[in-house]
């Protein structure tokens, strides 16, 4: 017998041993994915409530509050009904949106009221990432955006700092107010997210506008539905899960103060296990869904 015919049943054995540890692998991972997407996700926060109105705030109006009309109507003209943006249109108001944008970086924050902070964040965050979007077109996802001109890019002008929107999304409005509907409420321009409002948010309505976008998420099968016995929910319960429990004491308890029918669930002693929808990073441009 040759070294060859030898080497060959080897091989072979080693080759099929490969093949079934990729098999394995593969299994594990997709049986382990939302464990394995939870580690891999956004960093965990401790909430709370950084933010006490400052003396007088609020007193006259308009004392204390920033003016967001020029995002409003920037927003009013390039949201469809969905929620998704008309980006041709919005292309058109980009030296607008550049303007806003100086605006945010001039305004003196500590004068706001925490509902006013509120919606500042946010709206930063949108338009920020609203002009990220038109800065890179024509552009099939935010992902296809180099990752150092995304997310960690520390080149936003905001509170006499520059920060990046990772830093606004999980240093400020997630660690510094313990109301997780936010995650509702920032758009990251994809199809996945939540959808976008056609006006700027604003502190004097924050709570109502926040509890629309609860309810427009849990009342569409896009993003949330429990019919028989099934539970599906946007992966932003996933990745985030550790702020609706902070606030709630579970993801499902979260999540039911927008469904009764998980309410009912939950009060007889059920707990379905929820089925993460796939999350889209499709650019969320008008007419993608």
């Amino acid at each position: 017998m040759t070294d060859d015919s030898r080497r060959s049943p080897r091989i072979g054995r080693i080759a099929l041993l490969l093949g079934l540890g990729l098999v394995v692998c593969v299994i594990a991972a997709l049986a382990f994915r939302p464990w394995i997407e939870r580690f891999l996700g956004p960093p965990a926060v401790r909430q709370g409530e950084a933010y006490t109105d400052p003396p007088g705030a609020g007193l006259s109006a308009g004392s204390s509050a920033f003016d967001h009309g020029a995002f409003d109507r920037i927003l009013a003209d390039i949201v469809d009904d969905q929620g998704l943006v008309l980006y041709d249109r919005a292309a058109t108001h980009r030296k607008e949106l550049e303007a806003y944008l100086a605006g945010l970086a001039q305004a003196d924050f500590a004068v706001l009221t925490r509902d006013d902070k509120l919606a500042f964040l946010i709206n930063a965050y949108n338009a920020a990432t609203l002009l990220l979007i038109l800065e890179h077109l024509p552009l099939a996802s935010i992902r296809d955006i180099p990752a150092d001109k995304r997310w960690d890019d520390v080149r936003w002008d905001l509170l006499g700092k520059r920060l990046s929107l990772s830093q606004i999304e999980h240093e400020y409005l997630r660690k510094r107010f313990a109301d997780p509907r936010v995650h509702f409420a920032i758009n990251c321009a994809s199809l996945g997210c939540p959808p976008l409002r056609a006006e700027a948010y604003v502190g004097a309505r924050i709570d109502e506008q926040l509890e629309d976008q609860a309810r427009r998420i849990h009342g569409d099968p896009y993003w949330f539905s429990f019919r028989d016995g099934v539970l599906r929910m946007t992966r932003l319960y996933l990745w985030y899960r550790g702020d609706f429990i902070q606030k709630s004491g579970s993801v499902l308890a979260f999540a039911a103060q927008w469904s009764p029918a998980l309410q009912k669930a939950l009060d007889a002693g059920g707990e379905p296990t929820p089925e993460y929808l796939p999350y889209d990073w499709s650019l969320n441009r008008s007419g993608a869904r």
